[in-house]
């Protein structure tokens, strides 16, 4: 072998064991999730609208944990948002409706806020349709929405909250 081509293998060895060395695939669902928050347990604040309600289910799945009265409180509070108009009437009988939605988690412990984050997610739908069907479309896309906030909020708190912290500054 050339000495141009054993150096070329062991560069890609060790390029190929330091990269493997920065990998790790773990749930972070339930109580198999990796990290601190395997033991993270939330009382989960009562929803004030349907849309918090959608975003609590969610977070309920990712952090199955029993709470006791002595775990951080998280609440969620979510509001439905309109971002202005369509870029396209491209469709005479529909017209493109957009509809967002904004949540701020904030995690509560003892009065002292632990972590806060929002998050939000824009879509739209084809609006301009029979009545019933219109609010059926309308509401399925802000539940769609609040889900995938949901889960940008639960990437959030895998991210940045680790049990027992002191928020320093919002997020």
């Amino acid at each position: 072998m050339s000495r141009r081509r054993v150096l070329a293998l062991l560069g890609g060895g060790m390029l190929t064991l330091s990269l493997a060395g920065c990998t790790s695939f773990s749930p972070v669902y339930g109580d198999m999730s990796g990290g601190g928050l395997a033991s993270a347990r939330f009382n989960f604040a009562e929803p004030s609208n349907r849309l918090e309600q959608v975003i609590l289910n969610r977070l309920r799945v990712a952090f199955p944990n029993a709470a006791g009265p002595g775990d951080p409180v998280l609440r969620v509070v979510a509001r439905s948002t309109s971002p202005g108009a369509a870029l396209s009437d491209a469709f005479a009988v529909g017209t493109p409706v957009n509809v967002g939605v904004q949540a701020t988690i904030s995690i509560v412990q003892d009065e002292q806020t632990l972590f806060t984050a929002t998050r939000f997610t824009e879509t739209a739908y084809q609006g301009g349709k029979l009545s019933p069907s219109n609010l059926l479309s309308a509401e399925g896309t802000r539940e769609a929405a609040a889900e995938s906030t949901a889960e940008a909020l639960r990437a959030a708190i895998l991210a940045g909250y680790r049990p027992g912290m002191v928020s320093t500054q919002p997020r």
